[in-house]
């Protein structure tokens, strides 16, 4: 199980750190930039002219990261799944069902998905059934029932007995990202979030994971009142973000498991066999066995972007993140069998640099450019055979 769940974080974040980065300082061309289909094109526009794009790719690089890291990483996975979800979302219904972009998509919505399940026993106590607030006194009971009647009536308002209209916007701003989200049916699903969200809060039930989810919606929410400039507005969606934010803290007991710096997944039984000690932390030992079964699922996500060549654009920078769990896990072996650390280094140059030619950042004459790939697979194919055949030893040297 958890071979499967580490296969999947290696092509997640090989996936989500560059598309963040890209954003910021532009490593290969934007996808969809030049997308021919009009609500695409449309909610594109939309989502760069209002600098909300800002803070997707800062999300998906934060996660990237975090799950790169094992920082907070379920944590970040919550955080991610709205854009993991829009980022479906503007791969299939907006862009007509295209069956290349909608694989895109799904592959994105379900890492995001299989990796909160492989922290499920993290999140497990936001979904109790009755969850209760020991001494907060009626201020909590009475603050759920404001909330989510206030939920339920924007769900209500906005699907069934429409009493007040959807705002247009008073800006050219806000009026262009809440005509997107009309035209691309996002505004249905936040408010669809928010009638179930409010109908739950009401009943009592599920209340921390429900609060959870609808955060999402009162941040977008408050950013586009911030970007309509109008007092109301504004009040409303501070005042309902806020009271979403306080009363995830009075729920706070039952976000402990999310809040833990480095969490364990599916099938990791103990610290000393995480993902953190074999890829992420240096100064461990690794054990042959060890090395062999974890090197399976990192090859294969390795594979999986490196036989792309450099003919896509993200995947030379997929195989550059892919590079530090390799060095890690390597760097632990050959403590384990009283080798030098510094044998990483050769393998690991040469693959930055055959990366650097794919993308086409740096030449070093056609010849070489030609070689260097071969060279840094040969060197890390060897260093790797050598390191699944050599058996430990007592005395380790540093790096």
């Amino acid at each position: 199980m958890k071979y499967a769940i580490w296969f999947v974080r290696f092509w997640y974040v090989a996936w989500m750190i560059p598309a963040g980065i890209e954003h910021f300082y532009h490593i290969y061309p934007q996808p969809g930039a030049t997308t021919p289909h009009p609500l695409a094109a449309e909610m594109l526009s939309a989502l760069l002219s209002t600098h909300l794009f800002d803070v997707v790719k800062a999300v998906e690089l934060l996660l990237g990261l975090a799950v790169l890291f094992g920082f907070f990483t379920p944590l970040w996975l919550l955080a991610c799944m709205p854009v993991a979800f829009c980022v479906f979302w503007w791969d299939a219904p907006l862009s007509d069902w295209s069956t290349n972009s909608v694989i895109a998509g799904a592959r994105v919505l379900a890492s995001n998905l299989l990796l909160c399940v492989a922290y499920i026993a993290s999140l497990r106590a936001m979904f109790t059934l009755r969850a209760s607030v020991a001494g907060a006194g009626k201020w909590v009971p009475i603050a759920c029932v404001a909330f989510g009647a206030l939920l339920l009536a924007n769900g209500v308002n906005h699907f069934f007995f429409p009493l007040w209209p959807t705002p247009t916007g008073a800006t050219a701003l806000s009026a262009q990202l809440m005509t997107a989200l009309v035209n691309s049916r996002l505004l249905d699903v936040c408010m669809l979030i928010e009638l179930v969200a409010g109908a739950l809060i009401l009943a009592g039930a599920f209340v921390p994971a429900a609060l959870c989810t609808v955060m999402a919606v009162s941040t977008s929410a408050l950013f586009w009142a911030v970007l309509d400039h109008q007092a109301l507005t504004l009040a409303l969606a501070v005042f309902a973000f806020a009271l979403n934010g306080v009363l995830m803290l009075a729920y706070l007991p039952y976000y402990k498991g999310v809040l833990q710096r480095a969490s364990l997944t599916l099938g990791e039984t103990d610290q000393h066999t995480s993902w953190n000690a074999l890829f992420v932390k240096s100064g461990g030992r690794t054990s042959r066995a060890q090395f062999t079964v974890a090197l399976v699922p990192l090859v294969l996500a390795t594979v999986w972007y490196a036989a792309k060549g450099p003919t896509v654009d993200v995947a030379p920078w997929g195989v550059l993140v892919l590079v530090y769990p390799a060095v890690v896990l390597h760097l632990g072996r050959l403590h384990d069998m009283g080798r030098s650390g510094w044998l990483t280094l050769v393998p690991a140059v040469l693959t930055v640099l055959a990366m650097g030619i794919w993308a086409q950042r740096i030449s070093l004459g056609a010849t070489v450019d030609a070689v260097v790939p071969i060279a840094a697979l040969v060197a890390f194919t060897g260093l790797a055979a050598w390191c699944c055949r050599a058996p430990a030893q007592a005395e380790t040297q540093s790096v």
